[in-house]
């Protein structure tokens, strides 16, 4: 591989890197498709390496290229040290990694927190499940702020829980095949929607763990799929159901054709979501307040009031 490679094409490898989409790169590059395509093919060349190989989840980058994209961060951040001796360069940019449903509920409340500096830019990035490449990408800073299920442990990165919901049972409106009081029975004669990354949904008490388990696992899935959001149009149009943590009940009902049943006590499940990002993230005074504000914002999503039923306590 060649030592010198131009500032702008390792800009270009850095943007593919973060966002995956050779769309979305030309986007925020104010660039044509075709012309990112052309530097990926210069590279191609310069390389020996393929750089990106095509999946269902957008560009997903090789070794090389996330040598390439480091490369590229390194230098600018070397840049931006030697030219803010007189005045400190603040962060006017936040990167987020999240599935559809979070970033949806994220665009609802996001502009209504009080820290949010008016020079921020929200990005958010293709969302990549594997927990090994959500740690990585916090670890090499093409994320700053990943909210998903629990990360193990590690010291470079921080963790707090964003948000904790009960789950319910989400149907179309014109689902009459289930009764408004289910029981664990008439789940199982049901057809399912399941998400192709499975959620963290966990039991409310030991007793109830098995029954849990054992519906997860024997449910009868008539799709599965890697958008929520194409799962509950799904829903609302068939005689399907899907499970879907009370939090974002608002979000759908406010889009979608679609009614919730509180699951039978048996199934009592909750939903958990953390925050993850670089210790060092927290350096920055302006982003500890607006993540500060972020986490307290979602008391609001998680009031019983929000929802078209109470859960028994």
């Amino acid at each position: 591989m060649q030592n010198k490679i131009e500032l702008k094409l390792l800009k270009v490898i850095n943007f593919l890197v973060m966002t995956g989409s050779v769309t979305k790169t030309a986007q925020m590059l104010n660039l044509t498709p075709g012309a990112i395509s052309y530097s990926l093919k210069i590279l191609r060349k310069m390389t020996g390496e393929h750089l990106f190989i095509r999946t269902h989840n957008g560009m997903k980058p090789d070794t090389t290229a996330l040598e390439l994209s480091q490369r590229y961060e390194r230098f600018t951040a070397s840049s931006e040290s030697i030219g803010n001796t007189l005045k400190t360069k603040t962060r006017d940019e936040l990167k987020f990694m999240t599935f559809s449903l979070i970033e949806m509920l994220l665009a609802d409340s996001i502009f209504c927190l009080k820290n949010v500096e008016a020079g921020y830019r929200f990005v958010f990035l293709t969302y990549t499940p594997g927990i090994r490449d959500r740690i990585n990408n916090l670890k090499n800073d093409r994320v700053d702020i990943d909210a998903g299920g629990s990360l193990p442990p590690d010291k470079q990165i921080s963790r707090v829980k964003f948000l904790s919901s009960k789950v319910s049972l989400l149907a179309g409106i014109k689902n009459d095949s289930l009764p408004d009081s289910l029981t664990v029975d008439d789940l199982r004669h049901v057809r399912h929607a399941v998400w192709s990354e499975m959620m963290d949904y966990c039991a409310e008490s030991i007793s109830g763990s098995g029954e849990i388990a054992t519906f997860l696992q024997n449910q009868d899935v008539a799709i599965i799929s890697g958008s929520i959001v194409n799962m509950v149009a799904f829903c609302s149009n068939s005689q399907c159901v899907m499970l879907i943590p009370d939090v974002f009940i608002p979000i759908m009902t406010k889009r979608f054709p679609v009614k919730v049943l509180p699951l039978p006590a048996e199934l009592d499940m909750q939903y958990d979501c953390y925050l993850h990002f670089k210790c060092k993230l927290i350096d920055d005074v302006g982003v500890a307040k607006f993540l500060e504000d972020l986490v307290k914002g979602m008391e609001t999503y998680n009031k019983p009031a929000s929802f078209p039923f109470q859960h028994k306590t």
